[in-house]
């Protein structure tokens, strides 16, 4: 057993960022000509990203490289430092489930560029391509605007994560206003939108083609799954957390595949085979990854499947994404 697991998921998780930050991990092997593909406009030695929310302020970049990953999304980042909600706010519930509700802690804007400068000279920002999820609590335009404009110049694409739910309800905003909010600040940086679980086909299309009108040149399907949409994942074997008598958070793990496989199928209609899709939710295996690059996503990301595979998973990955590339079944 890892002896992580047996520390507090949030104290586990800082001490696993910090041997990843000051390099303490083993070094993946060379990624092979094989695995690199493009999107929009950039190349990926592979198609393995790690999901927003593992390393909220981009301060273990050229670890997570060291690591074997194409791409990492760092943040969320907000404009302003956030506390979170109080803790309790990570469970881990049985083999490979996770329940979160951190509720976007990180430093702020200012801090969180400083790091991605700071990558800019390391030599493995060759090899990685890095993302930044932008959030904004309030769905304050000008605050997004800003974050865009401080961070788009720093990034190779920034993912608007516009379905958290782990923070306060607000007066929802419609998703163009947000893209367009971003975009405009964002220059030739790509903005991809980051996807909630959606079970109505009418809705998602709505949703991707605001997206897509205001300026997304992708999407990232899908964010966890919050306790009000849980009837999509099948019979959960666990008791949900709760504050105050209500349930709280959203889970990540392998329940979430079949809706994340289906999300991706459904973008890939709407939007067409042109766009980037990356896949997220429920991978803990290479033939999790080998389903979602099957119903069309064009790279994936993990968090969760990391947390309970640890590295291994990498490189499982990358395996699956070589055999269909053999077998002349390349993803999209």
């Amino acid at each position: 057993m890892n002896p992580l697991r047996l520390l507090p998921p949030e104290t586990a998780h800082k001490l696993a960022l910090f041997a990843v930050k000051n390099k303490l991990v083993p070094a993946a092997a060379q990624d092979e000509p094989q695995t690199r593909l493009e999107l929009f406009g950039k190349t990926f030695v592979n198609p393995v990203g790690l999901a927003a929310g593992a390393d909220k302020n981009a301060k273990a970049l050229a670890g997570w490289a060291r690591l074997g990953f194409g791409f990492v999304e760092a943040g969320t980042v907000t404009r302003f430092p956030r506390q979170g909600n109080p803790a309790p706010r990570l469970w881990r519930l049985g083999d490979g489930h996770i329940i979160n509700w951190m509720g976007l802690p990180n430093k702020g804007m200012d801090h969180f560029a400083a790091r991605l400068r700071d990558f800019q000279s390391a030599p493995e920002r060759k090899n990685l391509i890095v993302g930044a999820s932008l959030a904004s609590p309030e769905n304050n335009g000008d605050d997004l605007r800003l974050l865009s404009t401080a961070i788009a110049p720093l990034a190779d694409y920034l993912s608007l994560n516009v379905s958290c739910p782990n923070v306060g309800a607000h007066e929802a905003s419609p998703v163009r206003e947000l893209v367009r909010a971003v975009v405009s600040e964002a220059g030739k940086t790509p903005v991809l939108v980051k996807l909630a679980p959606e079970e109505s086909k009418d809705a998602l299309q709505k949703t991707a083609e605001d997206a897509l009108n205001a300026g997304a040149a992708g999407f990232i399907a899908t964010n966890t799954m919050p306790w009000n949409k849980r009837g999509q994942l099948r019979n959960t074997p666990f008791d949900w957390p709760q504050k105050d008598g209500a349930p709280v958070g959203g889970y990540s793990g392998p329940l979430l595949l079949d809706t994340s496989c289906r999300m991706v199928r459904e973008i890939r209609a709407i939007a067409g085979a042109a766009i980037p899709v990356i896949g997220c939710g429920g991978v803990q295996s290479g033939d999790d990854a080998k389903a979602l690059f099957s119903s069309g996503a064009n790279a994936v990301q993990i968090y969760t499947g990391l947390v309970y595979k640890g590295p291994r998973l990498i490189a499982d990955i990358k395996r699956a994404f070589r055999a269909l590339r053999r077998q002349d079944q390349p993803p999209p």
